[in-house]
């Protein structure tokens, strides 16, 4: 059975009561057809989930449960041109928990209008829609920090099957690929196949494999 959780970062977990904003109320009630004495969990995004029923504007908890970090994976992307692959990308990074997701710019980059207000409300989503315990630090950065990330996915890399348990920090490349003085910054170089992939695959398998 489905049971809708929402996500409250200021939550006491100490208390039995969490209260819902008017925003969360209308779309549990009127989006999810959520009703009164149902069950609906809370998650503050660092690491605890809250079990409890709903009530007419509040959440009576029931019992808490603390959950560890499955990774400590940071994963840097570029912004995506197209805002649905971009999306996808961002809610799927979440919902496998990606400890860090940082974005930026590359030299191939390709410019897009997406407001970081726009990206944190995808991240909520995922939250929400997965139930998970966990918020990403989202880092937006202009440059890749190559001391950061010494390790790329690109197709001139060598064959990634062995090496997955080495590899916490990664990067992946836009959708016009890495530029010649880029892959000269990478230390380690790895390819997920012979063939290319778009950056969300891309990102979203080498997260998958190394988990």
């Amino acid at each position: 059975m489905f049971i809708p959780t929402v996500y409250t970062p200021c939550v006491d977990i100490k208390n039995n009561k969490v209260d819902l904003s008017e925003t969360k109320l209308h779309h549990i009630k009127n989006v999810l057809r959520i009703r009164e004495n149902s069950g609906i969990n809370i998650s503050n995004g660092k690491g605890h989930i809250m079990f409890g029923t709903l009530k007419r504007d509040f959440v009576l908890i029931d019992n808490i449960k603390e959950f560890q970090k499955p990774n400590n994976i940071k994963i840097f992307i570029p912004f995506l041109r197209e805002k649905n692959r971009f999306r996808y990308l961002i809610e799927k990074l979440v919902e496998l928990n990606a400890s860090q997701i940082h974005i930026g710019e590359t030299q191939n980059t390709q410019k897009n209008n997406i407001k970081s207000e726009k990206i944190e409300s995808w991240v909520v989503s995922a939250i929400e829609q997965s139930g998970s315990p966990f918020y990403p630090n989202i880092i937006y950065t202009k440059y890749i920090d190559f001391d950061l990330f010494d390790t790329c996915f690109d197709i001139s890399g060598q064959q990634i099957s062995n090496h997955t348990k080495n590899i916490s920090n990664f990067a992946i490349g836009p959708e016009g690929g890495w530029s010649k003085e880029e892959l000269k910054n990478f230390k380690f170089k790895f390819m997920l196949t012979e063939f290319n992939l778009r950056s969300e695959t891309a990102a979203i398998t080498a997260l998958s494999l190394i988990m």
